[in-house]
């Protein structure tokens, strides 16, 4: 069905249609979680489909993360953490907070709840696994190409790549993911090809080939024949012909950027966050708006447009000690050559808030593309 609406509608009316169906999935979810409450109430014994939960505060976390709002799912579960051995499971809607109810929360409502001071978490959740793990792994564009390659990893300079095997996907936003096996979800890199060229490479491997965009990002790769070889190299180039001729992301990008930061859709987070600069290494206080993974940087919050744009696609998030801040974090690439970019907040609700932000929008556009 949907190859046949993607055909007869416009770009703007499918996009508008793929909105109202995800409001539509998610008013299903609340109702049908406000359904288990009543049902709890009036059963004389424990509904099936929900449970509560007690997570306690371990190394001042709580060791699981949430995405989505109204309602939140529990997005991942930190191993070795309290969450692990609560009984908390990814894809659990939260209920309710230390009997605060949450289903009409936004994400960043239900973050400052459960780190209001509380060192132990009672939520009341629902099951719906099955159905949010089915929604994160067909509700993004479909496939074009798959299979096994080699990746490279290069350890040290002057020193031979270490080779992984991934699963890669190139999918219909012309965009190249790769996945630690055919089975897993969630990708652990993804790369747009906007602007790549395509070349075959003597990198020590039988049939190997690179991906690399001027001076910057460079991915090897090698198949296992050269018939494969060929046929992702035939793929790939056709792909990055594609993209260069026209990207809906980045057109979209270049008029967020034209836009005050009070302009921009539905962000996922936005406010001033201290950044440190590449050249002067020194902290300079910024207005930030986070949306689809792209965090966009203006003087202040009056401004009429952004001077600059990070691409965090593939990026991941975790706390340091840059500079000496108390309340620093790091945004790093999954690739060595690419741009670290550093921030700190002033107090670690915020950092949470941002932190939290941060990996929702940037997980989030990975399975939707």
């Amino acid at each position: 069905m949907g190859h046949t609406l993607r055909g007869v509608l416009s770009k703007p009316d499918y996009g508008n249609l793929r909105q109202k169906l995800e409001d539509i999935f998610k008013l299903m979810l609340v109702l049908w979680c406000r359904q288990c409450e009543v049902n709890r109430l009036v059963a004389s014994e424990p509904s099936e489909s929900d449970k509560t939960v007690i997570v306690r505060r371990g190394n001042e976390e709580f060791g699981f993360r949430i995405h989505g709002s109204k309602p939140v799912v529990v997005s991942a579960i930190e191993p070795d953490t309290p969450a692990e051995s609560s009984g908390l499971e990814v894809g659990d809607i939260i209920i309710s907070v230390n009997g605060i109810n949450v289903l009409d929360k936004t994400h960043s409502e239900v973050v400052k709840i459960a780190h209001s001071g509380s060192e132990i978490l009672e939520l009341d959740v629902a099951r719906t696994c099955e159905v949010v793990a089915t929604l994160a792994h067909e509700g993004g564009p479909a496939a074009l190409y798959s299979g096994y390659l080699w990746r490279a990893a290069p350890l040290r300079p002057h020193h031979p790549p270490r080779w992984t095997r991934r699963w890669f996907v190139l999918k219909r936003d012309n965009c190249l993911y790769y996945y630690k096996t055919d089975s897993s979800i969630h990708p652990v890199g993804a790369l747009m090809l906007v602007n790549y060229q395509l070349s075959e490479e003597d990198s020590g491997k039988p049939h190997g080939f690179r991906l690399q965009r001027g001076g910057g990002t460079r991915l090897q790769l090698a198949a296992d024949t050269a018939e494969a070889s060929a046929r992702w190299r035939a793929v790939l180039d056709h792909a990055i012909d594609a993209s260069n001729q026209r990207d809906g992301w980045l057109e979209v990008t270049i008029r967020n950027m034209k836009l005050p930061p009070s302009s921009i859709p539905r962000p996922d987070c936005f406010g001033y966050l201290l950044k440190l600069g590449s050249k002067w290494k020194s902290w300079a206080k910024r207005y930030c708006v986070l949306k689809d993974a792209c965090l966009y940087f203006y003087n202040d919050g009056n401004s009429k447009s952004a001077f600059g744009m990070a691409c965090l696609h593939g990026y991941r998030v975790q706390t340091c000690t840059a500079g000496g801040k108390k309340y620093a974090f790091e945004v790093m690439p999954t690739e060595p050559k690419q741009r670290h970019f550093y921030f700190h907040t002033e107090s670690e609700m915020d950092r949470k808030r941002w932190m939290a932000a941060l990996e929702y929008s940037i997980d989030r556009w990975m399975k939707a593309g």
